[in-house]
């Protein structure tokens, strides 16, 4: 793939195999350095973070390409906390702790270079996070990619183009349910949340024409709408702002159910009640 050419890796420089500090001391090498794999040693003081070690792994294989969350991370998603570093390296690898190693080949036409790294491109690492993580991890995967501008037809194309192999059901259950319109994970966890509930209707940032608003969540049908407060609506003016909206959404005839990170974590049947009276009411009015 031709791109804009960008500065490499600073850690393809620090990171060193075996033969290239076997010229040291045994004791400058094991004071100067530390070994994080066979073979494969990091500058002493060098933290050894999830990036810091998916590109240095990278140098054990030359031809080996960063798939899954390692791939995801170079091209500016940020991975979970428990990720781990991730390799294709073709039908033969050999294990090593710390690492995870894929066994298949990635076509040519889906390795880009970034920053001097082999990686898979953005289509090809969406499909594998959608087809090796759980289900919730792979939406937010794919979503993300969305806001970075993978169309969902491109994606629908890789997924047909990847019949038959190992985790396509998986990936096609996940882009059934990644949306492009979501604008935030908290967003599409509550959305999920909810359809698993039973709750199918609700669909992610909904006009509201006449009042200029967007709905996080709503059934625009029976006008009911489930909004994710952040950390950000903490602040005073945010809230005066946020009761200013709910009560004009309420004047329009809306049922607006709050939903915070708390709430969520800890509260999920009164949500589930919340909902459930909500649609109650509309029911009877109808």
């Amino acid at each position: 793939m031709i791109g804009v050419i960008d500065e490499v890796h600073p850690v393809l420089s620090l990171a060193r195999l075996s033969h290239e500090i076997a010229h040291l001391p045994r004791r400058r090498r094991e004071r100067d350095f530390v070994k994080i794999a066979d073979e494969l040693w990091l500058p002493a003081g060098v933290v050894q973070d999830f990036e810091t070690l998916s590109v240095a792994y990278s140098r054990l294989y030359p031809r080996g390409v960063l798939t899954g969350w390692s791939a995801a991370m170079l091209h500016g998603i940020s991975p979970p906390d428990d990720a781990v570093p991730e390799l294709s390296v073709g039908p033969h690898g050999r294990v090593r702790d710390g690492l995870r190693i894929r066994r298949y080949e990635v076509p040519d036409q889906a390795v880009n270079v970034v920053r001097g790294v082999r990686v898979t491109a953005m289509r090809w690492t969406a499909f594998d996070l959608a087809r090796f993580n759980d289900h919730v991890y792979g939406v937010l995967a794919v979503e993300e990619f969305y806001r970075r501008g993978v169309t969902r037809a491109s994606m629908q194309e890789t997924v047909a183009y990847m019949a038959g192999t190992w985790g396509v059901a998986r990936a096609r259950r996940v882009l059934a349910d990644a949306d492009p319109r979501s604008e935030s994970p908290r967003e599409t966890e509550t959305r999920l949340f909810l359809k698993e509930a039973g709750y199918t209707n609700f669909l992610p940032q909904v006009e509201v024409r006449d009042l200029g608003y967007r709905l996080d969540l709503a059934d625009p049908e029976l006008k009911i709408a489930v909004e994710y407060d952040g950390p950000h609506h903490d602040d005073p003016i945010q809230q005066s702002k946020d009761r200013r909206r709910r009560n004009r959404l309420q004047a329009a005839g809306w049922i607006v159910i709050v939903v915070d990170r708390r709430l969520f974590r800890h509260q999920r049947d009164e949500i589930l009640q919340q909902v459930a009276a909500a649609y109650l009411v509309r029911r009877a009015a109808a």
